[in-house]
């Protein structure tokens, strides 16, 4: 019952929470820059806990991000739709009906064909932590689409205690941008092979100091 009272009371501040993310968003001093322009029908990849650093980064930039259709994904995806994201709800994992996976996956494949770039979390929505599901090389393998690992990092912020550790930045504070080398996935490449790829770069931008951004 409480829980729902959150949701409920998080929904109907959904303009104030995403104006104050804007501000937050703007007094963040990035250290290094990303051109959003150069890249066509890619997906970007990263961990659940870094989404709310890289929506700061990447506002009104077009992305489209894949959001839950659990109930917590309708005040995600409220706030990405007034940072100035496209979403689409759902799920990569192929074959969860239930989750909305095969419509999702068709619309994220006629987005990427488009030309539209897609951000995805890996280890979402709901876990574990840093261990990528195999819905992501699996559209890539479909598009044709080459995968981008990235990740964020701050100098000061807040790591909540939940299950993806979510980082939320401190005002004013210093932010790095960590982009990995691009996972392109053949039509007879192994999905498993491409997948431990994906996840040992993941895991090695997590790793890397704030001094020396990729």
């Amino acid at each position: 019952m409480i829980r729902k009272l959150r949701r409920e009371l998080a929904l109907i501040l959904l303009p104030f929470i995403s104006h104050v993310l804007r501000i937050l968003g703007r007094t963040i001093r990035w250290q290094n820059r990303y051109d959003f322009e150069k890249d066509r029908g890619k997906i970007y990849a990263l961990w659940h806990g870094n989404a709310l650093g890289l929506a700061l980064f990447g506002m009104d930039r077009g992305i489209v991000a894949l959001v839950s259709r659990f109930r917590d994904g309708d005040i995600a995806d409220g706030i990405l739709k007034r940072l100035g994201f496209e979403t689409v709800r759902g799920s990569t994992e192929n074959g969860k009906e239930e989750k909305g996976g095969r419509t999702a996956i068709l619309k994220l494949m006629e987005l990427l064909k488009d030309g539209k770039n897609v951000a995805i979390t890996v280890d979402g929505p709901k876990g574990p932590a840093f261990k990528v599901k195999e819905g992501v090389v699996f559209l890539a393998k479909k598009t044709g689409a080459k995968i981008v690992p990235a990740c964020i990092k701050f100098e000061k912020c807040i790591r909540l205690n939940t299950w993806d550790k979510l980082i939320i930045p401190y005002p004013f504070t210093r932010g790095w941008l960590f982009v990995g080398k691009e996972i392109e996935i053949g039509k007879s490449d192994d999905l498993k092979e491409k997948l431990k790829e994906l996840e040992g770069e993941l895991l090695r931008l997590e790793s890397l100091s704030c001094g020396n951004p990729g």
